[in-house]
């Protein structure tokens, strides 16, 4: 184990996040900004775990030595990403507030919302090698079976309340699946429904950090908990906290009823929304294509 956490520094294997379509592999890919790499250069081993750790109401085990040193391995990882740390914080400010407060009104726990930091980095517009796009990492067959439109003409995976509505129903449903454990339905976000329950069945066991599972999986729900506890007291591990003039807003928008002529294209609806081309764009990522005839309702700036 002590050899994984030197390999971990090594090769920078800085993220773990999958996409939740409960049917595919999970995909070893990186996620995060080019910011979020480290180095080498004094990396910082010094901090110590707290000696309680718990997610969404779940301790750690931390006299296991396996658990604590996977745990550790994984704070170690993220403590060491100062650049991205930072980035996390100043989005938080944009996106926690309709996120804590759609799941305490859900009544889901409030550590939910660092699994969305885990998938995406808070970024709604990444998509992962396999398809899955924004803050919660949703693959099309996913996002419509939980009531979201992804076509060729409109993907609201795009939008984070939207999406977010899909994610609350989809953790419901795998909390559910499994028993009320939550570190069980996390690691089925990342695995699939499907590969979590026959390694129940296959190995006999019930507790997450037992079970033999795909390496990805196995430092999900670990990495998802390094984040907690660095985001929840950033100076003690000797990240400033982010003055709240440096975090990023959400976006003020209202809603604007246009029509357009056949043919038009995206300069033609932001001339009719009496917006410029590129805030258009932004503010309606969900809309796909070029050409546009009819009457659309689009998201503009809203009047302060």
């Amino acid at each position: 184990m002590l050899e994984y956490i030197r390999l971990a520094g090594i090769v920078m294997v800085l993220g773990v996040g999958g996409a939740c379509n409960g049917l595919k592999e999970p995909d070893a890919r990186l996620s995060g900004d080019r910011a979020e790499t480290w180095s080498g250069q004094n990396p910082k081993t010094d901090h110590a775990l707290p000696a309680k750790v718990s997610l969404c109401g779940q301790a750690f085990d931390l006299s296991v030595p396996s658990v604590r040193e996977r745990l550790e391995a994984e704070f170690i990882i993220v403590v060491n990403q100062p650049a991205q740390v930072g980035l996390w914080q100043r989005r938080a400010r944009e996106f926690f507030p309709l996120i804590e407060s759609e799941l305490k009104a859900a009544g889901l726990p409030d550590d939910l919302k660092y699994l969305a930091v885990a998938e995406s980095d808070l970024r709604p517009w990444v998509v992962s090698p396999a398809g899955a796009l924004g803050l919660w990492q949703f693959m099309p067959v996913t996002a419509r079976r939980f009531g979201l439109t992804v076509n060729e003409s409109l993907d609201q995976r795009h939008l984070p309340e939207n999406l977010l509505g899909a994610a609350k129903a989809y953790l419901k449903t795998l909390h559910g699946l499994f028993g009320g454990d939550w570190r069980l339905a996390m690691a089925a976000y990342n695995a699939g429904e499907g590969r979590i329950k026959k390694a129940l069945a296959d190995q006999g066991g019930r507790d997450y950090t037992q079970l033999d599972l795909p390496l990805e999986t196995e430092r999900y729900v670990f990495r998802i908990a390094a984040i907690k506890i660095i985001l929840e007291n950033p100076a003690v591990y000797g990240f400033t906290a982010e003055p709240p003039e440096l975090g990023y807003q959400p976006s003020q928008v209202a809603l604007k009823t246009v029509t357009v002529p056949d043919r038009s294209g995206w300069t033609d609806l932001a001339k009719a929304a009496g917006c410029d081309y590129k805030t258009l764009r932004l503010l309606n990522p969900h809309m796909r294509g070029a050409a546009f005839s009819g009457t659309y309702e689009l998201r503009v700036p809203a009047k302060v």
